[in-house]
């Protein structure tokens, strides 16, 4: 090797080096910071242990326990605790009998920062005892893993299931695309997506988030470029084929339940960025195409702000005024119980979604 070869050697690595530096800040400068492991919210204590799942990506662990969970900010805390009872949130204080109503969703629906009989379905249970509520909601679920769980529960239950009531927000539209933002989240679990195929859909397993492990998790500009390659690789559609995704999803779930005399009715959870104008057109879209596909769906009547926010210091938690509070629950309990008694109305006699 002569010295020329060396030199040449020495001003490669020094360009390598360079370029990715520059890089490096630049990348600092304009794009968002890695996501870090050690900062993921879902393994944050206080809430139920998960498990991995191998269909769902990640399940609430069967055991029966009880958990504490506090948490804080400015505008207030929350000191409440969860009974799970076989893996799900419980509904009733003492065993209930009848056919099963499934309540299915995400934290929205199992109740995170509530006391057991704060959540919806615990107060639809009260509002219909010839029912045996059951909530599989689960916290970070998306809408195909609400269904799928819920479906599990219908297949393997030895009381008859009655009707699966999801309780759906658009905000489960970005999770249902499975990106690496999300899935890191969960990990070292997995998370299900769906994608289109023909007039159908197909699974693609469970897809996981790309860690470098300590290597060069701490460069913004590894990370990113692991992050959008890992998406492409998982071919994660874009938030328009996820709404698509999402809609058919409910629609062929809707087919599944019915093919053994299930129902399903779809209650659309309203939330602090629902006036948003991307929020408001996600919304429609999925409703107009439940309706189109003959599936119940209610859109509750909340009272509402001048501007047509949800009013966060009435109706949300305080410990981070995302997730619903006991009058909200009150609420959306009482409306959903009297359109389910009145025969679940035609898509028509639903009111529209407020503008």
């Amino acid at each position: 090797m002569t010295a020329l070869t060396r030199k040449e050697i020495l001003l490669a690595g020094l360009s390598i080096v360079l370029t990715w530096s520059v890089g490096e800040v630049a990348a600092r400068l304009l794009l968002s910071p890695p996501l870090q492991i050690s900062k993921r919210r879902f393994s944050d204590p206080g809430i139920p242990k998960h498990l991995a799942d191998p269909q769902l990506g990640w399940a609430i662990a069967p055991q029966n326990a009880s958990y504490r969970f506090r948490a804080s900010s400015q505008a207030g805390s929350v000191d409440v605790c969860y009974s799970i009872q076989h893996g799900r949130r419980a509904t009733a204080a003492h065993p209930v009998a009848g056919p099963l109503l499934i309540s299915a969703g995400c934290s929205f629906t199992f109740g995170l920062g509530l006391n057991d009989q704060e959540t919806w379905p615990w107060l639809l249970q009260e509002r219909l005892p010839a029912y045996h509520v059951v909530n599989t909601g689960t916290n970070g679920y998306g809408t195909d893993q609400a269904l799928l769980a819920a479906e599990r529960v219908a297949l393997d239950s030895t009381e008859p299931t009655r009707m699966v009531v999801l309780g759906f927000g658009d905000f489960q539209i970005e999770r249902n695309r499975s990106t690496q933002a999300m899935i890191y989240y969960p990990y070292p679990l997995g998370k299900p997506l769906f994608l289109p195929r023909g007039d159908t859909l197909e699974s693609a397993g469970l897809v996981k988030f790309w860690y470098p492990g300590n290597l060069l998790d701490g460069s913004v500009l590894f990370m990113n470029i692991t992050n959008r390659v890992a998406n492409w690789v998982n071919r994660v559609p874009s938030h328009q084929g996820a709404r698509e995704v999402t809609a058919r999803l409910i629609v062929e779930f809707s087919r599944r339940f019915q093919a053994r005399g299930v129902r399903l009715a779809v209650v659309i959870v309203p939330h602090a960025g629902d006036q948003s104008p991307q929020s408001k057109i996600d919304s429609q879209f999925i409703v107009d195409r439940l309706r189109a596909a003959g599936i119940p769906t209610l859109i509750p009547n909340f009272p509402r702000l001048p501007d047509g926010r949800l009013d966060i210091h009435r109706f949300l938690i305080p410990s981070d005024q995302v997730h619903p509070n006991r009058e909200y629950n009150l609420l959306l309990a009482d409306q959903l119980a009297q359109f389910l008694a009145d025969g679940q109305p035609r898509a028509s006699e639903v009111p529209p979604p407020s503008r």
